[in-house]
């Protein structure tokens, strides 16, 4: 086996594999070549290899094992390392088999649980509280408020809100934006006629052009997500809402309350833009908590009130359908 077959196959793996055959996202593209020159250093620095000298079968189960364990960073990120490693390997399989059994070996490294990330969302109070705090007296707070609007109404991240054009808006009689989302892919979602209404003022406000991002930064330069993410940190802050919300947060506020208005999880993940439905069912486990939490505050079993009223204990039927709740 030669020595440059693992800098060829790299090489091949990301101009024309990554980027053409699979026409993987610049993010993604980037993402990965970041995880291949922390496993290239530390091949270097920890196995003692000459860079010229790296071959396949220093890519083998225990050499990834290490170089998992030893970054510095948190569960979610390591396993995007390790999915980015396992890219390479299976594309390795189709173009040389000679190291197959190393490649196997690596493909059957598992994924590291963690522990499950808590949701953070606004109620609907909550919502209408963040917006009423922002100042529509000033150009930027009615940018401020056009874009946390559209976010929540469409569900959208913050990186396909940076990149909404005016002509992605269908402002006509079945309002909708056009997002482009991960992986390249794009999805038009409905917005509501009080959005429409806001956004047709906003774009008449700002003179856009069709071609024009919707939202911009200083000097009309186009948003960034960090900005974002600074906007709507800022209006939290003003709005004395005590909870850590970031962009992402009224992503899965918009999520919550269309599954507590009855929309079936097969819509909800549409208008989200996720390949499955397992991982919008995340969801309906969160409002499901939430229902559990608001019954238990109403209902305090170990209170003076249940102590002092033998029905509950003496009324068969009613302590039956107590006890079902918990099925």
């Amino acid at each position: 086996m030669k020595n440059s077959n693992f800098a060829t196959l790299l090489s091949t793996y990301f101009n024309n594999y990554l980027s053409i055959q699979k026409n993987s996202s610049n993010h993604t593209i980037r993402s990965y070549k970041l995880t291949f020159k922390l496993l290239v250093k530390y091949l270097i620095d920890s196995c003692n290899i000459d860079i010229k000298n790296i071959s396949l079968d220093d890519l083998n189960r225990n050499n990834i094992i290490n170089f998992l364990n030893q970054l510095n960073c948190s569960i979610t990120t390591r396993n995007q390392r390790l999915a980015a490693i396992k890219s390479f390997c299976n594309y390795i399989l189709y173009e040389d088999i000679s190291n197959i059994k190393n490649i196997q070996q690596i493909l059957l490294i598992p994924t590291k649980k963690g522990e499950n990330r808590q949701i953070d969302f606004l109620t609907k109070e909550e919502l209408t509280q963040l917006l009423n705090s922002i100042n529509t007296n000033t150009r930027k707070g009615i940018r401020d408020y056009a874009l946390i609007s559209l976010m929540y109404d469409s569900a959208a991240r913050a990186s396909e809100i940076i990149n909404i054009k005016v002509n992605d808006l269908d402002l006509d009689n079945n309002p909708s934006v056009t997002l482009y989302g991960k992986g390249k892919k794009y999805r038009t979602v409905p917005i509501t006629e009080n959005t429409k209404e806001l956004l047709i003022k906003y774009i008449e406000l700002e003179k856009l052009n069709n071609f024009a991002y919707l939202f911009s930064g200083n000097k009309n330069s186009k948003a960034t997500s960090k900005m974002v993410s600074h906007i709507i940190t800022k209006c939290t802050k003003t709005s004395n809402i005590n909870k850590n919300i970031h962009p992402h947060s009224l992503r899965h506020t918009r999520a919550i309350h269309m599954l507590e208005a009855g929309i079936p999880l097969v819509y909800i993940r549409d208008i989200l833009g996720h390949e499955n439905i397992t991982t919008t069912e995340i969801y309906a486990k969160v409002s499901l908590e939430t229902k559990r939490k608001a019954l238990e505050q109403v209902y305090d079993f170990d209170n003076k009130f249940i102590k002092e009223n033998s029905v509950w204990n003496t009324n068969a039927d009613l302590l039956s359908s107590l006890l079902e709740l918990d099925e």
